[in-house]
């Protein structure tokens, strides 16, 4: 066994609890798995939660604390934990747990057990799940209190959701009166994890903080406005969640890890722990992501992460504090459609056949030279479920068009005349609607000096809440980076990559356990950061360190001349998501 220090990171998500364990070369050494269904059906949990009537879905506490005591009995069999030196990790965000007291027991005893121990803190034995949507009363006050979507999302870098923790809370107020009048304090569930690992109720954390609807991203505060709305007494409410949390700004440790661990599971002593933070925040730690880069994660939905100086909030997706880069923010846009919607054309191409062979759709996709597969004037919406973004109900709709002056004409089809032109066009229009979207979060330096004559024109664009010049569009990220499912058809990530056109390479990665990983380095970093400020910023930090050739696969460059073909869609894709929102 080797002789070098580990680091932990956890990921508590909705049907597990993972654990990593990783060297000072950032190898990991070990990896355990709790699965909630399986390892505790006396919960009679599906998939981790519980569903029930009106929209509500929450998750027992108490299995948590025992999953959390089953991971270091598995990881103390896998591992020497006199070498660990530092943890942290992520948690499923927007959750909430709910204390009926202000610190836990000081003289928890390692004969027994943490959920017999902690279960009786607890007020409410249920945390509310992220699948949760039984909260759009509380959603509609929260966004009236403040003058609508736009205004909320300026304030909290995000709309209203049914997930977030605010209207979460305010229902529990609302509803369960007797249980919110016994509660002295609320922690989101990454909180929670770290206040049972260091023994005692600690602060929220102040990038996960940010999903909740309640906190003043700018001003770095809860808003009073919005914490009006969840109590009138917002004094208390604050004391509650435990105001201010965690600052992103400096790793700080929340101590050591309790007596608990260490004389249960002989877990070194000076092991620190750090802040524990949201799953998709985790996620963005977990790679060597710097300022203008972008994660695109190509699942059966699709979810764009990126890093930005730039504060530009939107109704239709979401901003949060870096975790760990300070005056940055994590982007995220979520769509609906994603890898289905590509395998409906797909099979759509295939005709009869039922091998789900991409051959035909890839061979389409990378064709410049045939010409009944051009499609310089074709735009398309292929939306089988109800898209986030834009927001639309399901529609499929193809068009030819052409610009006159200041206008886009648009003339519907029922079909193109080539049924592969849908591979094209599919793939096409979702990698465009993923670069408009990202523009207005790029910094200027990722502007490109190569505009088109079609970008020289100072017309306003819109997509969403945002008008904007059409030269506004002429911005590349440094570099893109793909996961999940359909990163690995390399015809896709080539045709996207043309249309996004990242500066500096498109990459592909294995990402199994990014948030387990996420935070094992951020547990690692926070150590070095804190016993010596001249250790290089996080985003810098994993940059260097990062075993590229291991981790990491070189794809493509983008084609610049490619690039330049797409800025002549952008209005058209504007003017069909427009006419589709009209239906």
């Amino acid at each position: 066994m080797s002789e070098s220090n580990y680091y932990l990171g956890f990921d508590l998500s909705t049907q597990q609890l993972k654990c990593l364990a990783i060297d000072d070369q950032l190898n990991i050494v070990t990896t355990v798995a709790i699965e909630f269904d399986k390892d505790f059906p006396q919960y009679k949990t599906k998939n981790g939660v519980f569903i029930k009537d009106d929209g509500v879905i929450d998750a027992p506490v108490a299995m948590w604390l025992e999953a959390v005591d089953l991971c270091f009995e598995r990881m103390a069999k896998s591992i020497d934990l006199k070498k660990l030196q530092s943890m942290s990790g992520s948690c499923q965000q927007h959750g909430t747990v709910y204390w009926n007291c202000d610190h836990l027991p000081n003289d928890v005893k390692p004969s027994s057990n943490l959920v017999k121990q902690f279960a009786g803190c607890l007020s409410r034995e249920v945390a509310p799940n992220w699948q949760d949507h039984s909260t759009k009363k509380q959603c509609d006050e929260l966004t009236e209190k403040v003058g609508g979507p736009q205004n909320l999302a300026q304030i909290t870098g995000s709309g209203a959701h049914y997930r977030f923790s605010g209207s979460q809370i305010a229902k529990v107020h609302q509803t369960e009166p007797e249980i919110y009048a016994n509660t002295k304090k609320i922690s989101m569930v990454s909180s929670f994890f770290a206040s049972i690992l260091v023994g005692d109720i600690v602060p929220l954390e102040g990038a996960d903080a940010c999903g909740m609807n309640l906190y003043d991203m700018e001003e770095h505060k809860f808003n009073e406005e919005l914490l009006s709305v969840v109590d009138k007494d917002t004094e208390s409410l604050k004391k509650k969640l435990s105001d201010p949390p965690t600052s992103c700004d400096e790793p700080k440790s929340l101590g050591t890890v309790s007596k608990y661990f260490q004389e249960k599971y002989g877990v070194n002593a000076n092991c620190q722990v750090y802040p524990f933070t949201g799953d998709n925040l985790a996620t963005i730690c977990s790679l060597p992501l710097q300022q203008n880069d972008v994660l695109i994660s190509l699942g059966t939905s699709t979810t764009i992460l990126l890093i930005t100086e730039n504060y530009h909030s939107s109704p239709n997706y979401h901003l949060f504090n870096h975790p760990t880069v300070p005056h940055h923010y994590m982007g995220m846009i979520c769509y609906c459609n994603g890898s289905l919607a590509r395998e409906k054309i797909r099979d759509d191409i295939n005709g009869e056949s039922t091998t789900c062979d991409w051959t035909k759709f890839d061979e389409a996709l990378l064709d410049d030279k045939t010409e009944s597969l051009f499609n310089e004037d074709q735009i398309g919406l292929y939306f089988p479920l109800g898209e986030i973004v834009p927001n639309v109900n399901a529609i499929t709709k193809r068009c030819h068009f052409k610009y006159d002056d200041c206008h886009v004409e648009l003339n519907d089809v029922d079909s193109f005349p080539d049924n592969r032109l849908d591979a094209k066009n599919i793939v096409e229009s979702q990698a465009l609607s993923c670069r408009v979207r990202i523009s207005p979060l790029l910094s200027d330096e990722a502007s490109c000096a190569q505009e088109s004559k079609v970008l020289g024109s100072d017309l306003n664009v819109k997509f969403d809440y945002d008008s904007s010049p059409l030269s506004s569009y002429a911005k590349r990220p440094n570099r893109a980076f793909f996961v999940g499912g359909a990163s690995k058809n390399t015809a896709i990530v080539r045709t996207m990559a043309n249309v996004i056109g990242a500066k500096h390479g498109n990459y592909r990665l294995e990402t199994p356990n990014s948030c387990a990983l996420g935070g094992c380095y951020k547990a690692l970093w926070s150590l070095l950061k804190e016993s010596n400020r001249e250790t290089a910023s996080f985003d810098r930090w994993l940059n260097d360190s990062f075993n590229w050739e291991r981790d990491c696969e070189f794809v493509c460059h983008s084609d610049a001349t490619k690039w330049e073909k797409y800025n002549n869609k952008i209005r058209a894709l504007s003017e069909i998501e427009r006419a589709a929102a009209s239906k």
